[in-house]
């Protein structure tokens, strides 16, 4: 007992939460949200070695733009656009190699091996504001940059795959069924990178939201749709609390998807599921 309480008293304890954390824990309330922004950019501002608010900068920002889907291009830009940003600097504070060809003007595209394990979290974030953006500016643009952001998520897997619950598999999925029918890499290979992103981040329920509204729908395939609305329903939100907000706009998302089944199914497609209430995994 006595080498245990000395232990304890060892162990420093956790950082307490910046008041930039703290608004962003409340990340469902637009108004905490914008106060969240401002609150994180100034606490990285004033803090010229300080990863943390930078990358929670960049994983805010783009959590407003989902958020906020009826913002125009242009407002969206602007977030993400300085998501991209923080997350570039949180990179180049852990990633010495790349700090110093970036500041020689080097690109990240053309510098990605320069990018280590300690970096994948903030590579992932600049790749998916830069998605993002992307996809808020239309399909045209989304297509020009497919394969840019393919390599980063790409490089995402090589360094750490279980990185944001496996969210670059995810990522990977959505960049395939982007593409027209008939281009990419086909609905099957779509499906084990979904499958990959629900294994490795089994709380994160955005991963069967895209399998339901963007694999199913594309494949026609109204069981699977059906059978991933319940999962999204059946989660318990608070099976991890770091993604609870994320889960339950999830959720919202999922019922607003449920709601609108007869204007993304065929007749056919849906007539073929005999037991719609049980659908099978």
């Amino acid at each position: 007992m006595i080498w245990l309480l000395a232990w304890l008293a060892a162990t420093p304890a956790p950082p307490s939460p910046s008041p930039g954390e703290q608004l962003f824990a409340q990340r469902l309330d637009p108004v905490a949200l914008d106060r969240a922004l401002e609150a994180l950019a100034d606490e990285a501002a004033k803090d010229p070695k300080g990863y943390r608010p930078r990358v929670l900068l960049a994983r805010a920002e783009a959590f407003w733009t989902t958020e906020h889907e009826e913002a125009t291009a242009e407002e969206a830009a602007a977030h993400l656009s300085t998501g991209v940003r923080a997350a570039g600097e949180a990179l180049a504070l852990v990633c010495p190699a790349y700090a110093k060809l970036s500041a020689e003007g080097k690109t990240l595209l053309g510098d990605l091996s320069t990018v280590e394990k300690p970096g994948a979290e903030a590579l992932y974030w600049i790749a998916v504001d830069q998605h993002l953006l992307a996809a808020a500016h239309g399909l045209s643009w989304l297509l020009l940059e497919e394969g840019d952001l393919r390599r980063l998520f790409e490089r995402v897997v090589d360094l750490a795959p279980a990185t944001w619950y496996g969210g670059a598999y995810l990522h990977l999925a959505e960049l395939d069924l982007a593409l027209p029918t008939g281009f990419g890499a086909g609905l099957n290979p779509v499906a084990a990178e979904l499958a990959t992103a629900a294994r490795l981040g089994p709380a994160m329920l955005e991963t069967h939201l895209a399998w339901a509204g963007r694999w199913a729908v594309k494949a026609q395939d109204y069981r699977v749709f059906l059978r991933e609305l319940s999962i999204i329903r059946k989660a318990p939100l608070d099976r991890d609390p770091a993604i609870q907000p994320e889960n339950e706009l999830t959720r919202r998302k999922a019922e607003e998807l449920a709601a609108g089944a007869p204007e993304l199914f065929t007749r056919v497609a849906m007539s073929s599921v005999r037991d719609a209430g049980s659908p099978s995994r």
